[in-house]
């Protein structure tokens, strides 16, 4: 009886020392899982941060903060068009048939990167490739059509201050869709002219930006460039300017030199 009750007690205090190894094992394997969650919540802390101090870098023009409003203009064969008819976008770039782009984005798909010259022209209805230019179904093309018995080409003229005196454009011949609007009071002229052309004139509207621009506040031109500019005020009581047309499939997410 003396070695059968000393027997079991040996074998007590073994199950007793297995059962204290083992949790002590589980112990020891927690103890890493607990430190891999708290390095993946201050990973998270920290990529939060970073993405709140974006706010002052983010690329402009930015979501409902940016208003910006640049000189347009087309020139065919030394001739300016009629102002673009007024169009409203979802995406707010747009124009009011003043000669003038009006860059307030509504949603990421026209801030950004993604405010650009071919986003304004889709809205209003412009085809404008590397070699031709449509406006209401006419169409000019470089090696087909003419000026004056000249064969011309298709060229973008940007103004970085379409109001200054001082500096002469960047001249774009290619990739127009792609040029980026980058700050407020630029200028563009999209031309047809004789080939080689590097004397662009600047758009009608840019002797009078500021003043077209300071009208969309709550009031639209409804005069072309060029002549007496009347003014309609077209804000009800309590409405804004700024105010987004719906867009059901926008996003909101706030997401800034010339020449595209």
């Amino acid at each position: 009886m003396g070695k059968a009750s000393s027997s079991k007690k040996v074998a007590r205090a073994a199950r007793a020392g297995g059962r204290r190894a083992a949790g002590g094992r589980q112990r020891n394997l927690m103890f890493p899982g607990v430190i891999g969650v708290i390095v993946l919540l201050g990973a998270g802390l920290i990529a939060f941060a970073a993405n709140e101090r974006k706010g002052d870098d983010q690329i402009r023009p930015i979501v409902n903060k940016d208003h910006w409003h640049a000189a347009m203009g087309i020139d065919i064969c030394g001739e300016f068009q009629p102002a673009l008819p007024e169009f409203e976008s979802p995406i707010g770039i747009h124009t009011h048939a003043d000669g003038v782009i009006h860059i307030h984005p509504f949603s990421s798909g026209g801030a950004g990167e993604n405010a650009t010259l071919g986003a304004f022209l889709e809205g209003a209805g412009v085809e404008l490739t590397d070699d031709s230019i449509t406006i209401n179904g006419e169409t000019w093309t470089e090696g087909e059509d003419e000026c004056d018995g000249e064969a011309a080409e298709i060229v973008v003229a940007q103004w970085r201050d379409v109001q200054s005196n001082e500096g002469k454009p960047a001249l774009i011949r290619r990739d127009f869709n792609d040029i980026r609007f980058r700050e407020d009071g630029e200028g563009y002229t999209i031309a047809f002219l004789p080939e080689g052309t590097d004397d662009v004139p600047k758009p009608e509207s840019a002797g009078n930006l500021a003043e077209l621009g300071a009208a969309d506040g709550g009031a639209s031109a409804t005069s072309i460039p060029g002549g007496s500019t009347e003014t309609t005020d077209t804000t009800a009581a309590g409405s804004s300017d700024t105010t987004a047309p719906a867009d059901p499939t926008a996003t909101t997410a706030t997401t800034g030199p010339p020449g595209g």
